[in-house]
């Protein structure tokens, strides 16, 4: 069991409590407790008893029941209260905006126990009759609904990559002798999918007894082995014959239009017998398209021309840009994440906590600003030839300026300009409020150009290019945020950003140790807009990025 699955069920019962009117503390606590067990490092599952006492973020009663769930796979306290709730219910707060208090007046007032009844009495006005509703309230709480179920049964890439890979590894064992691969959306890194797809030359028969162990749920469909794990994520698994396994692959990899146009291509291809995809590719005339690249917008006339650039990999991203510690909402200390960084083969780290308005994360005050840079400077010395760049995530207020004084912002080596608060804005508001941050001679990165949440929350209207222009004409990089909830700037507006010369860096926005490995989540999304090292910020070394922030410092200071 996951830390990711411990969190939710804490998170669960948090909440049922509080729709049922239990013991407000104790609903807080479970509450509080999800969160904590979100930022560990470890997994809890892989720690010993000891370990797990010595967490200090975690109470008592807490860790009895985590100890409950890793022996049983269930906490009884939950198990109740989810056996007295209908599951209709206990899904109305999965929508946003939709709390425990208000799931609890919408279940018992107007007697909905399901997620079509809640999208009926929207639309036919109802919720406004209840206490603490109102037209905007039901309009808000339709917007989210339609969110909701139009991503529903979805999971974020970062969320189903290890359960993919594992079930991968065990076609591998099992059938080592056979053809097995990763297909369809999960091979072409997709930030959001529907279900995990394989391709197998391995017996159906066999197949299917050797699975048996590793889902709660398999069904034959078609020829397919249709499968659901225990955490619920939907598996998909194809058969081949041998000869047929690499075309079979290519069509249940791209998306329609990329297959449709390549098909169109080559003549023989329903007869033709390919020993690999670059055969395919070769056989219609194309420099070879990765499988992540698939996805039928302008890459056939690219790799007609041979212009498919070499994507950025993993190991050139040489520095850990956007990063935070104890000093606001972070975990760890500074010079835990350095260390950290070192251990990974990284040659710098650049922190940005949060800055002062950004009080829900402790973001610093001017002083502790002042105290972090003497720290900082010290572990420098101490950490030689590793550097610790001196930055913060700056919020942009609500007139686009940034969150301090010049005389503050100056003492940075860079910053980062992120919207975090007042999200409800139009198209042009918010293209404003973003694009006079970028103008700000302080701004190095725009951080979240979006500010969404994958399956979440669509974050606000902004246009895109505008955006950009203004990156491109004040020299501002735009960051990809790292995190698997984020992927903002979304991978299909890179293209863009190239063509207008702005530099990406690929950026963790890591609260814990653990969160630095979501560059490599980052880096699968930036090779989706084909992203090269030469135009990754973060693939300068130590070095090279030390004289681009000092430049635009000095350049500030002449103007």
């Amino acid at each position: 069991m996951t830390n990711s699955e411990i969190e939710n069920a804490f998170e669960l019962l948090g909440k049922l409590m509080e729709l049922h009117g239990e013991n407000s503390f104790k609903a807080k606590s479970y509450l509080s407790a999800s969160y904590n067990i979100s930022k560990l490092n470890n997994q809890l599952s892989e720690i010993s008893p000891e370990e797990l006492e010595a967490i200090s973020t975690i109470g008592v009663s807490v860790k009895q029941k985590i100890k409950e769930l890793l022996s049983t796979g269930h906490i009884a306290v939950l198990d109740a209260l989810l056996e007295k709730t209908p599951q209709g219910v206990v899904e109305m707060m999965s929508i946003k905006g939709l709390g425990p208090k208000k799931v609890s007046t919408i279940w018992r007032d107007l007697e909905i126990e399901s997620i079509d009844e809640l999208l009926y009495a929207c639309n036919e006005n109802r919720l406004v009759l209840l206490k603490g509703f109102g037209a905007k309230t039901q309009k808000s709480v339709l917007e989210n609904l339609q969110f909701y179920l139009s991503h529903k049964n979805m999971f974020r890439y970062g969320e189903v990559e290890q359960a993919a890979l594992e079930i991968l590894q065990q076609l591998n064992k099992y059938f080592s002798d056979e053809l097995n691969s990763w297909t369809g959306e999960i091979r072409r890194y997709c930030e959001v999918i529907n279900k995990i797809e394989l391709l197998t030359t391995a017996p159906f028969e066999e197949v299917n007894e050797a699975m048996q162990s590793h889902f709660a749920e398999m069904e034959e469909v078609n020829g397919c082995l249709k499968a659901k794990s225990e955490s619920g994520i939907l598996f998909q698994i194809y058969f081949s014959d041998r000869n047929d396994f690499y075309k079979n692959l290519f069509i249940s990899t791209g998306n329609e239009k990329h297959v449709d146009e390549i098909r169109k291509r080559i003549n023989s291809f329903d007869s033709e017998i390919f020993i690999n995809e670059e055969e395919i590719y070769s056989k219609a005339n194309l420099q070879f398209i990765l499988p992540e690249l698939r996805e039928g917008l302008n890459e056939i006339e690219l790799a007609l021309e041979n212009k498919i650039p070499e994507l950025i990999e993993p190991k050139q991203v040489k520095g850990v840009i956007h990063a935070h510690s104890t000093w606001s909402d972070g975990i760890n200390s500074i010079e835990e994440m350095a260390r950290y960084s070192i251990k990974l083969g990284y040659e710098y780290l650049c922190i940005s906590d949060h800055s002062q308005t950004a009080v829900y994360a402790q973001g610093l005050t001017p002083q502790q600003v002042l105290k972090q840079h003497e720290e900082i400077d010290a572990l420098n010395k101490k950490l030689s030839p590793f550097k610790i760049y001196r930055g913060i995530e700056s919020d942009i207020l609500n007139d686009g300026s940034l969150d301090y004084e010049d005389e503050i912002l100056s003492r940075f080596d860079f910053v980062i300009a992120s919207i975090h608060q007042n999200f409800n804005m139009s198209e042009e508001t918010a293209t404003a409020r973003l694009i006079r941050a970028i103008e700000n001679p302080y701004t190095t990165i725009l951080g979240h150009p979006s500010g969404r949440l994958l399956l979440s929350r669509k974050g606000y209207p902004i246009n895109h290019k505008n955006v950009i222009d203004a990156c491109a004409k004040n020299n501002v990089i735009i960051e990809i945020n790292a995190h698997p909830w984020r992927l903002d700037l979304d991978w299909r507006w890179i293209h863009y950003a190239i063509e207008r010369g702005v530099m990406i860096s690929i950026n963790p926005d890591a609260h814990n140790l653990i969160g630095i490995h979501d560059i490599h989540f980052g880096t699968l999304a930036a090779r989706k807009g084909m992203l090269t090292s030469e135009m990754t910020f973060n693939s300068k070394s130590s070095e090279e990025v030390g004289e681009y922030f000092l430049e635009r410092k000095l350049n500030v200071t002449v103007k």
